[in-house]
């Protein structure tokens, strides 16, 4: 096993504060969105240039994630960038590896080394006095190629969730709002003259046979609810209960908060099947499908699918929706609708035989993206397992050219 030694971050690696430049909003209101332009956490914008071109460590220089640290505190940035002033710009030295130094400082406890209560701050001269205990660089570049494997393999599951995702709702829009469908000779119905006959409800036509109908006449939608969170006896339990914000999260398969059954015996929340189509109903208005059995607050409505009815037909339908409930918002403070607003939408309903040929086509799409969100939970959760035991050499890799790795325990993943 590789030996460590004591560093300090500016010893091990290059600043190139000096370099970065901030571009206010109104300047980049006119230019055109090419490349990424990133704040202290994120992508903020796109501009039309780049200052930076290649692979560098992006830290936050300040805001509250510094102290909570509830997300990275760093970001491993490649290709042609603009950063500007919230964000430090550090790349390894050539003695040691920038991939190895971004999973490394992930682990580090910053909240020594920032400034500032009202908004936290890390200066350049702190973040360059951060200790460091690094291995020799072919271990490093070992130990961040099973790292980088692994964030490589969840980054392409979740591309080919969101092409599987733009599939699946092109395919909605095309059979449904288009009412392109095929006919019975296997046609687009519209457009290869199928009869479409005025609706009064949506003020437009619709195919001939369809029916328009409310949401809460044909479905069930339950408001969710949030226990006491005094009583010590309703929380940490084993049921999945979310707070709206997570319904941004598609599929949802976990929560952060967990509840017992005897909060949703004494409270207003309700434990929803896997299969609900949950939309957030406070600000930001979001649809999403479960996939596991979950309560809600009371932002959260949940619309319970049938046997005819199903999410894959109910998400595609709300989201479209979207917009107009967007507009129907009111509240300063909260901006939101009720459970009422989305009762009393009126939404297409085909005949039973064209929604069995969509569901035969689109369950599957549904089903692959469920399974490879699961898929990412397990190897994030190895990711996170692996990560401070690689760092302090509990784990090594046995073979540098194969990257086996040894290790006296193992994760148990759930």
């Amino acid at each position: 096993m590789s030996s460590f030694l004591n560093y300090l971050l500016g010893q091990v690696a290059d600043n190139y504060d000096n370099i970065r430049v901030p571009l206010s909003a109104k300047q980049r209101e006119t230019i055109k969105k090419v490349y990424p332009y990133y704040g202290a956490q994120n992508i903020i914008d796109y501009v039309d240039d780049y200052i930076f071109d290649g692979e560098y460590i992006l830290v936050a220089e300040d805001g509250e994630n510094l102290k909570s640290q509830n997300n990275n505190v760093c970001n491993l940035v490649n290709g042609k960038f603009w950063v500007n002033n919230h964000a430090h710009i550090i790349k390894a030295k050539n003695d040691f590896n920038t991939k190895y130094l971004y999973y490394y400082l992930n682990l580090v406890n910053f909240k020594p080394f920032i400034t500032g209560s009202a908004q936290p701050k890390l200066t350049k001269d702190n973040l360059n006095l951060i200790p460091l205990q690094l291995p020799d660089l072919p271990t490093q570049k070992a130990i961040a190629k099973v790292l980088s494997d692994l964030d490589a393999k969840i980054e392409l599951n979740n591309k080919i969730n969101q092409e599987l995702e733009a599939m699946a709702k092109t395919l909605y829009d095309y059979w449904f709002v288009q009412f392109d469908f095929p006919d019975e000779n296997g046609k687009p119905y519209k457009s290869s003259g199928g009869k479409m006959v005025y609706n009064e409800e949506l003020k437009r036509e619709i195919p001939n046979g369809w029916k328009v109908v409310k949401i809460g006449n044909v479905l069930k939608t339950v408001l969710g609810g949030t226990p006491k969170t005094k009583n010590i006896d309703f929380w940490n339990g084993d049921i999945p209960w979310l707070n709206s914000g997570e319904i941004a999260n598609f599929p949802i398969i976990n929560s952060e908060a967990k509840i017992t059954n005897e909060a949703i015996n004494q409270s207003a929340t309700a434990l929803m099947k896997k299969g609900t189509v949950l939309i957030s109903i406070t600000r930001h208005l979001r649809p999403s499908i479960l996939a596991i059995d979950a309560c809600a607050n009371q932002s959260v409505v949940g619309i319970l699918e049938t046997n005819t009815i199903k999410s894959s037909f109910i998400y595609p339908t709300l989201k479209n929706e979207i917009p107009r409930y967007m507009a129907l918002r009111t509240g300063a403070q909260q901006p939101h609708i009720n459970k009422e607003t989305i009762d009393e939408t009126f939404i297409i309903l085909p005949q039973m035989e064209t929604l069995e040929k969509y569901y035969k086509i689109v369950n599957p799409i549904y089903s692959k993206i469920i399974n490879t969100t699961f898929q990412n939970q397990q190897l994030i959760a190895l990711r996170d397992w692996l990560l401070p035991m690689l760092m302090n050499g509990q784990v090594v890799p046995t073979s540098l050219n194969n990257q086996t790795m040894h290790s006296q325990s193992e994760p148990t993943v759930h």
